[in-house]
């Protein structure tokens, strides 16, 4: 697919630059915490840049990178299972999807509650760039603010989650 170093490397940062912040979110609705989605997404450019002579080109590009990334943020999820199964000091494995489920239901809440703590716009907002994936200037467009205040609002919705998230964790 690629001819030579340089059009690998430069169809690499094109796949970046294009892909990241969507493949972010993504990541991020899966594993939930910043710094978690932050590696698992690494992971995902490691990844695919390892297997980038692998692409085939008959997957849409969009498609091969969504699969890698749910593949690792699985991973991330069963690694940080195992490792509170053994600080609790057990390892059950009968109970293990079990307590993934229990922290599945329990972490939907948990977010349910902290984008209560939101005022609407700052629900907006968030609701529009974490789930829907727009783009800063999409919502400044549809909410007719400008991008900086939506950059803004985005930033103080996250962080006011975090802490919630922090405050409540299971």
């Amino acid at each position: 697919m690629l001819k030579d170093d340089k059009d690998r490397k430069l169809f690499f940062e094109k796949m970046v630059s294009e892909h990241s912040s969507k493949l972010y979110a993504h990541i991020r609705t899966i594993v939930l915490d910043h710094d978690d989605a932050d590696d698992v997404l690494q992971e995902t450019l490691i990844k695919a840049w390892k297997s980038l002579d692998s692409f085939r080109g008959d997957a849409v590009l969009g498609t091969w990178l969504y699969r890698i990334a749910t593949n690792e943020a699985l991973q991330q999820l069963r690694r940080e299972r195992w490792k509170r199964l053994f600080r609790r000091g057990r390892v059950d494995e009968s109970e293990a999807p079990k307590d993934m489920l229990n922290n599945s239901l329990q972490a939907g809440l948990v977010l349910d509650e902290a984008l209560k703590l939101l005022s609407l716009q700052q629900r907006k907002v968030f609701g529009m760039r974490y789930f829907n994936e727009a783009t800063y200037a999409e919502i400044a467009l549809v909410l007719e603010i400008a991008e900086g205040t939506v950059k803004a609002t985005y930033h103080q919705s996250m962080k006011k989650i975090e802490v919630y998230l922090k405050n409540h964790s299971y």
